[in-house]
């Protein structure tokens, strides 16, 4: 009887290096960054949309400064006012451009891979839910702090820079940690929230109707509503939940906008507990997509 015979073709034990399971959500952020960065209307066109919210408020906070005003027959006085309510204000429009990146960025991530089949890639790989989870976080946290938290944080360096002296120097310290706040609260929201609208829908077009219904639909009903009630109501609005947590922090008032009396607690709260739900649906998705599909890892 003839007997059969086992020919080495050329296998090879893998020799290189090893990473740490523990780093595999690297590899899910720097997917995510990559991608975003590859078009234009992703990402690019709205960090340029920052770069111009950062600069014009920069460039107001330069002219105002009492510094230059000194020259013009003491009218540095009556500006320091507004060069302090500068930064706050100007949240507006990164939250405006925040929203923008959100949509183009965020909304679509998860219900983009769930449309394209990618757990099943994703998971034949061995990767965990939570690598995944924490990676998109990551990823899309790192693209949103370059609109969200970079603007602020340079805005504050900005008017530090402009004081008259060290004394006044050392009085406006804390202009840079309460930026900050604001800026990491604003890169939660705009990069959480709408990754749950994501996880909710099976296609990238609805998961991108679903949190632009909610954002200037839902949100800016909510608002109107509060207007007529309690500006409690309001709570759930990011925009207005950053805007009053701004104004709290360097104690500005604006007056006729009941919405923006939302106390700080509130507010923070209101932003937090959306992003932790929107986490929370993130994390349920794809763990129903590594119970289904091939492969998993625990």
């Amino acid at each position: 009887m003839s007997t059969g015979q086992i020919h080495d073709l050329g296998y090879k034990r893998y020799a290189g290096s090893r990473r740490s399971v523990a780093t595999r959500w690297t590899v899910i952020m720097r997917h995510q960054i990559a991608a975003g960065w590859k078009t234009w209307w992703r990402f690019k066109a709205w960090l340029v949309l920052a770069v111009l919210a950062t600069g014009i408020p920069a460039a107001l906070l330069y002219v105002f400064s009492t510094s230059v005003l000194r020259m013009f027959r003491g009218l540095g006085s009556g500006a320091a006012p507004f060069i302090d309510s500068i930064l706050p204000l100007s949240l507006q429009w990164y939250c405006k451009i925040g929203f923008l990146a959100s949509l183009f960025l965020a909304a679509p991530a998860v219900a983009g891979d769930v449309q394209s089949g990618a757990f099943t890639f994703y998971f034949a790989r061995s990767l965990r839910p939570r690598d995944y989870v924490i990676g998109k976080l990551a990823g899309l946290g790192a693209l949103l702090a370059l609109i969200m938290l970079v603007g602020p944080v340079l805005l504050a360096g900005a008017r530090l820079g402009l004081s008259d002296n060290f004394d006044q120097l050392i009085a406006l310290l804390p202009t840079l940690p309460k930026a900050l706040a604001i800026g990491m609260l604003g890169t939660l929201g705009y990069a959480a929230i709408p990754l749950g609208f994501s996880a909710l829908v099976p296609n990238r077009g609805q998961a991108m109707a679903l949190w632009t219904a909610y954002y200037i639909v839902l949100c800016n009903l909510l608002v109107l509503i509060s207007l007529a009630t309690s500006p409690m109501v309001a709570a759930l609005d990011l925009p207005t939940a950053l805007q009053s947590v701004a104004l709290h922090l360097f104690e500005l008032q604006l007056g006729g906008q009941r919405a923006l009396e939302l106390p700080a607690g509130a507010a923070v709260a209101s932003i937090l507990g959306q992003a932790a739900i929107a986490i929370g649906l993130v994390l349920w998705r794809v763990r129903t997509a590594q119970q289904t599909g091939v492969g998993g890892a625990s």
